[in-house]
């Protein structure tokens, strides 16, 4: 995992280097994943064209969610690929979601990949990931916070390349060094307006917790992939040869 450090631009890394459980290793250059790009600046996308070979942005935002912060994505092959095309407060981040009593995220995790439409939000986009042309340039993936729909996302890629969970593992929660802090001051700043319950949920919202993840593992099954995406395994052989050295 290569962290990248932008301005504009936050939850942001290439998972180059991550290493396979068979010893080979994700090319750098090839998968990112992020937060939104709707506050990106030019300098920043031309710094991941030049220095990270970004060629395509996929959108995992609903619709209402990209209409209220537009990427900034100019120059880049643009893809919006709705993960969840709902509403679902705790998972996205429309302004009316931010009205309501968030529910326990475990549980959202849970709906979230056993979902037929979840499921087959996934599905079209990892096969957009896997059938991506990597000479051409780099994939970067997001949703708003680059924690929940992105970490999925990225926890299937990774499972797909053949990386064991305790890597997923901590590539998942390594949101934490820049959402922690950005969850505490929303805490602080709800907390005297709607009261103990409404912060506290909304701050596990903005937490990547192990608990979460696991609640998903625990729904995806033995081989969630091929049985529940139905990806074929011809499929993700070809994607593995694109970027694993």
């Amino acid at each position: 995992m290569i962290p990248i450090t932008l301005s504009t631009i936050h939850n942001i890394r290439d998972l180059g280097g991550t290493k396979t459980a068979d010893e080979r290793v994700i090319r750098p250059g090839c998968l990112i994943r992020s937060a939104h790009l709707g506050g990106a600046s030019a300098e920043d996308v031309e710094a991941l064209r030049r220095e990270h070979r970004l060629h395509t942005v996929i959108d995992l935002r609903t619709v209402k969610e990209r209409e209220e912060q537009p990427d900034f994505t100019e120059g880049l092959h643009y893809q919006p690929l709705p993960v969840i095309e709902d509403l679902r407060a705790g998972i996205t981040h429309e302004k009316k979601t931010e009205e309501e009593l968030f529910p326990d995220m475990a549980y959202l995790y849970r709906e979230m990949m056993n979902r037929e439409g979840s499921r087959a939000g996934f599905r079209r986009v990892l096969t957009a990931i896997f059938t991506h042309d990597y000479d051409q340039g780099s994939v970067l993936w997001h949703c708003t916070e680059g924690k929940d729909r992105c970490g999925m996302t990225t926890a299937l890629v990774l499972q797909a390349l053949g990386v064991d969970r305790e890597t997923i593992r901590a590539d998942y929660l390594a949101t934490n060094v820049i959402n922690l802090a950005r969850a505490q001051a929303v805490y602080e700043r709800i907390l005297p307006l709607r009261g103990e319950a409404f912060a506290q949920s909304v701050y596990r919202a903005y937490i990547a917790d192990e608990r979460y993840l696991q609640a998903a593992w625990d729904a995806m099954g033995e081989d969630y992939l091929r049985d529940k995406l139905g990806l074929e395994d011809e499929l993700i052989q070809s994607f593995r040869a694109k970027v694993l050295a």
